[in-house]
């Protein structure tokens, strides 16, 4: 007689109120390994019993124990507890052993995560769990979530490496600078202190030669969040224009720059600034260089994440060039006036400075094919009387 096969398990119920409150939690919680531990991601865990939250973890540093083994070890007995994970928990070894092991240990009742770990090697968590007996559920996000929470960690996985981030402070009326070469801050000190914060969780910053040239920027992480490894600056310069002593190139952070330049220009420029960066060529393209070869390079130096730092000319050539997957635009209550600095020279402006669909909105053909499918998946935060909208590139 045959055989019949066996059923496949059924899906998992949908989450109740608890099993929403844990996940949300769980993220939030997983969000103080900012600058820590890339190039992983970004994971919470929450332990709960009897509706009551008894532990709570994330992790904390690269090669440190992950967020559930840590929740786990805060306590003196978790059995027949709930874990809740902002990522599917890993069954393999890498740096540290594998998480579904301590979860089994620990006699977990059940598992709830919200994101599968990407992968056939790294994923497989929650179905060696399931064999084993205990009651796994999920993953009750949303790829596009997923990818918002943990972007350059999902789309190196995809093969989609480096993430690139842009971020602009514009005015009601779409500017990012007085004209005249005038210098002012748009945004409040609360803003300010935030754009310190965000270098901390990418590998490179990138500036053009008009930001450098007018700025002198230290391309650096400052305030409360520490970087384990902090960002390599990244400069533009076509005409090889630039000096040993700009203040990215200083070395504070203890991290050697990146200055890309044409091939005719690389040599000497090489020489002038010696060891204070590395030159690399790349090529010419519509009077500017080659942002998609830069990338390139970046990715075999083995950079998965960017954010560029520079003004308008370079954030419409990241953005023509389809290299651009998520804006951090904060959004500043002022105007700016006649004569200012576009954000985006070509009049492509994505209106969620203001509001969530830049794409619905916008007027030029060139803005509704840059910005159609961008969506606003983080929610909008408020920095004093600034507001900052992170926008999304759409799957």
């Amino acid at each position: 007689m045959e055989r019949a096969a066996a059923k496949p398990p059924p899906p998992p119920a949908p989450p109740s109120d608890l099993d929403r409150h844990c996940l949300a939690r769980a993220v939030e919680v997983g969000r103080r390994g900012w600058g820590r531990v890339q190039p992983n991601p970004m994971v919470g865990a929450v332990v709960v019993r009897g509706g009551e939250v008894i532990a709570e973890a994330h992790h904390a540093e690269y090669g440190g124990d992950h967020a559930e083994v840590a929740a786990l070890a805060s306590l003196d007995d978790a059995r027949g507890a709930t874990l809740y994970t902002s990522l599917e928990p890993c069954s393999h070894a890498g740096k540290t052993p594998p998480c579904t092991e301590a979860i089994r240990a620990a006699e977990i009742a059940r598992v709830v995560f919200w994101a599968p770990e990407p992968g056939s090697k790294q994923g497989g968590g929650g179905q060696w769990l399931r064999s084993r007996g205990v009651r796994v559920d999920g993953p009750f996000g949303t790829r596009g979530d997923w990818v918002a929470e943990n972007p350059a960690f999902f789309l190196a996985a995809a093969g989609r490496a480096p993430y690139v981030a842009l971020k602009l402070a514009v005015s009601l009326d779409g500017m990012i600078a007085p004209g005249g070469g005038k210098r002012a801050w748009l945004t409040g000190r609360e803003s300010r202190e935030e754009v310190h914060r965000l270098p901390a969780g990418v590998d490179g910053v990138l500036v053009g030669t008009r930001t450098w040239k007018a700025d002198d920027p230290m391309l650096t992480a400052r305030g409360a969040a520490v970087p384990r490894l902090p960002p390599v600056p990244v400069l533009l310069d076509r005409r090889g224009d630039l000096s040993a002593g700009a203040r990215a190139l200083q070395g504070r952070s203890g991290t050697r720059g990146i200055v890309a330049t044409t091939a005719a220009q690389a040599a000497r420029l090489q020489r002038r600034l010696g060891r204070s960066a590395d030159v690399v060529a790349v090529p010419e393209v519509d009077g500017g260089l080659d942002l998609a070869a830069l990338m390139a390079e970046l990715r075999g130096r083995g950079m998965t994440s960017v954010l560029s730092e520079g003004g308008g000319i370079l954030a419409m050539s990241l953005l023509r060039d389809d290299l651009v997957d998520r804006l951090y635009l904060f959004a500043a209550p002022v105007v700016v006036g006649k004569g200012g600095v576009p954000a985006f020279p070509a009049g492509a402006a994505p209106t969620s400075a203001c509001a969530a669909d830049p794409g619905a909105a916008a007027e030029s053909d060139e803005a509704v094919r840059l910005f159609k499918g961008w969506k606003s998946r983080l929610d909008p935060v408020r920095f004093g009387s600034d507001t900052l909208i992170v926008l999304d590139r759409g799957d």
